[in-house]
């Protein structure tokens, strides 16, 4: 049995891209891609410390996240400023959540009009939905393998705009808490 929890995760670096040419740039960057849109994969193929999680959001738009402790997206994001043609960057600063524990499908319920305990996460599944109100990215997981399996208990990481960060973590934090669990990694 695991404790219901949403965390309020580290500041990871992140970049966003889109154009006509965005796939093809960061395939020459190194980077593995999704195949099809909504759908997200590892960059380095396994759940590694350091492993870049590239989201497709679209046919030519792509969300990416270091790992803790990742330099990929660091190493990379200066040859942005060759502009290359094709390949608009797009700022993300985004807030992210970890909400993840036994009543986790309960929660997400309450809050969001899709059936998260429905999908099969042997897809890959990216989510972008409203969240209590707010525009969310949604990645469900099987917690210890990064999504690779559907019958480990599940976690979801959230993201959203920075302006609306302390409202969704305040309002999911109300729901969590009310279900049982806790919200941590809140500061001030």
């Amino acid at each position: 049995m695991s404790a219901l929890t949403l965390e309020l995760r580290e500041k990871r670096d992140r970049l966003g891209l889109k154009g006509p040419r965005a796939a093809e740039w960061l395939a020459a960057q190194g980077i593995a891609l999704p195949m099809t849109p909504n759908t997200w994969t590892h960059s380095e193929g396994a759940v590694a410390a350091g492993a870049v999680l590239v989201a497709r959001l679209g046919t030519a738009e792509f969300f990416l996240e270091d790992g803790a402790g990742g330099t990929t997206l660091g190493r990379i994001a200066p040859a942005l400023d060759q502009s290359p043609p094709g390949v608009y960057p797009v700022l993300r600063e985004d807030w992210a959540f970890l909400l993840g524990g036994d009543e986790v499908h309960d929660v997400l319920a309450q809050v969001c009009n899709v059936n998260f305990a429905a999908l099969s996460l042997t897809s890959r599944p990216l989510i972008m939905t409203l969240m209590i109100g707010a525009a969310v990215l949604v990645v469900p997981q099987s917690a210890g393998d990064g999504g690779q399996s559907g019958s480990a208990k599940r976690h979801y990481r959230i993201w959203c705009d920075p302006t609306f960060g302390p409202y969704l973590g305040e309002s999911l934090g109300e729901v969590v808490i009310e279900c049982g669990g806790r919200y941590t990694g809140v500061s001030g």
